[in-house]
């Protein structure tokens, strides 16, 4: 099965007279390095919009304005289908797509996905499929079915901003994914005791589990540190990079080239 969205879609609106198209988002990636902070392991595609005024805004400008179902799953599926054909340049590292969590709820979903791989010709081995830990899944059933079946055909599933919502647990233990991502709630105060207890019970969880961890929100050495020195199989955060657009990011996967640390 096809799922065509090259097509024009929606015409959203920000504000009063700035309309805002397909046309108009554009995707920037954010490195996931590796525990010792030299390799781009993986990328996450993050949402930006080019506003009239010449202004790149982020996802929650656009995201507020996609009440509507079809309106949501079609941006879903701009942003699938954008990052897969920017994947393609980079088949050193995986890339990284948050979804809401009707996608997961959706009983063609996985199939559909297949398709899109399959026509642009990306091993589904290099998406990973996010989702976001505080959304509300209301069929576990379902979900846990369609994870299962996108699982079997190659994707990669992770469980983003892990342990803010208000069903942690369920969520690890009902779902069956293949990375957790420590949300930088907890990252941010990891020198200190509290903080950092909660981090090694974490990780010490998650590989119990033979789970992959993902620190997000790194932005200092000594928070590196302390992570690296947890068990966090991989990094992410302005200590290493800020997101960038694609053509910035294949310039840092470039051979013999080192990756920049970046603060904006």
């Amino acid at each position: 099965m096809r799922y065509e969205l090259e097509k024009p879609v929606t015409i959203l609106t920000l504000q009063r007279h700035m309309p805002v198209s397909f046309d108009q988002l554009t995707l920037h990636y954010q490195p996931q390095m590796t525990a010792d902070g030299t390799q781009v392991a993986s990328a996450e595609a993050l949402l930006r919009v080019l506003n009239p005024r010449g202004e790149l805004m982020g996802p929650a400008d656009v995201l507020r304005h996609f009440n509507a179902p079809e309106d949501a799953e079609a941006l879903d599926w701009w942003v699938l289908r954008t990052a897969c054909k920017d994947a393609l340049k980079w088949p050193s590292i995986t890339v990284s797509v948050n979804l809401t969590a009707e996608r997961f709820r959706d009983d063609t979903f996985p199939d559909r996905l297949a398709a899109l791989v399959r026509e642009l010709g990306l091993p589904p081995q290099r998406l990973e499929l996010e989702i976001v830990e505080n959304s509300y899944i209301a069929d576990f059933d379902r979900a846990v079915t369609n994870i299962t079946r996108l699982r079997a055909l190659g994707f990669r599933i992770a469980l983003d901003d892990f342990c803010t919502g208000y069903s942690s647990l369920t969520y690890l233990l009902k779902l069956p994914v293949d990375k957790i991502k420590i949300d930088k709630s907890f990252v941010d105060d990891v020198e200190m005791t509290k903080s950092a207890a909660i981090v090694l019970a974490l990780v010490a969880m998650a590989r119990g589990m033979g789970l992959k961890v993902t620190a997000e929100g790194v932005e200092t050495e000594g928070q590196h540190r302390m992570l690296r020195a947890a068990g966090c199989h991989y990094m992410q955060g302005w200590l290493f990079s800020k997101a960038v657009d694609a053509e910035a990011l294949s310039a840092m996967l470039q051979p013999k080239s080192h990756p920049a640390r970046h603060r904006a």
